[in-house]
């Protein structure tokens, strides 16, 4: 199975927590659907229906943290606009506090069973090119990105012991941990959508990860291993 890797960085970056309404909160690590959905925008696929190109075991997903999770939380004034004058003259205004990932870097480890979309995405990455803009959850969050190869991987047993893991791990997948030097967090994200256009979560899963952007040694039932070295659990 042939991946390629890519690194992912913005100054600020937001994957909105549902429940959290009146002051948004983030997760700590982007989700599944928020990194399908920027592979969507550098192929260009429309944001309607791209679920449909992503059917479930019909590509592979793994991600990284580069950096350590840094959080803030900034006030932001919107403005009630419904017309294109009440930018300038607006009448009404909110102030809500946002909370945000500061200078996050991710990397991302990505495999398509669709051939002609792969090699498009494959040559994009490459050259540093998207379809549409590219960003880190919320529109105004630019984000920039980093080829860094194309590898063969092989799925490994990982059940007798315990290795060194380069991604977040699903913790159901997770037999034993090593806490040694490591501040481990799990967070639950949404991993995957409908393909009908819904926009509704149809998968969520817990992630094990270093909130200091360490690598994990952990003994997992699975993995699968690069040929540059590094080790992955598919989201």
């Amino acid at each position: 199975m042939k991946y390629i890797v890519f690194d992912v960085r913005a100054d600020f970056a937001q994957f909105k927590k549902p429940f959290t309404t009146m002051s948004p909160q983030t997760f700590a690590i982007p989700t599944g659907t928020a990194v399908v959905g920027m592979i969507s925008a550098i192929v260009g696929l429309d944001k309607k229906n791209y679920w449909q190109y992503f059917p479930e075991d019909y590509y592979q997903l793994a991600l990284g943290v580069r950096k350590p999770i840094k959080k803030v939380v900034i006030p932001i004034n919107t403005l009630k606009t419904t017309l294109i004058r009440h930018f300038s003259r607006f009448k009404e205004h909110k102030r809500t506090t946002m909370e945000f990932i500061k200078d996050g870097e991710f990397r991302i480890w990505f495999s398509w069973n669709d051939n002609d979309h792969f090699l498009k995405l494959i040559d994009y990455i490459k050259n540093h090119e998207t379809h549409y803009t590219l960003s880190l959850g919320l529109a105004w969050n630019l984000a920039d990105y980093k080829f860094v190869g194309l590898f063969n991987g092989d799925k490994r047993s990982g059940n007798q012991h315990s290795v060194e893991i380069n991604s977040v791990i699903r913790k159901d997948l997770v037999d034993e941990i090593s806490f040694k030097e490591r501040v481990i967090y799990s967070t639950k994200i949404p991993v995957r959508m409908k393909p009908d256009g819904s926009r509704q979560v149809e998968q969520y899963s817990d992630y094990l990860f270093d909130t200091n952007g360490k690598n994990l040694f952990a003994r997992v039932k699975e993995y699968y291993e690069l040929e540059n070295g590094d080790r992955i659990v598919p989201l």
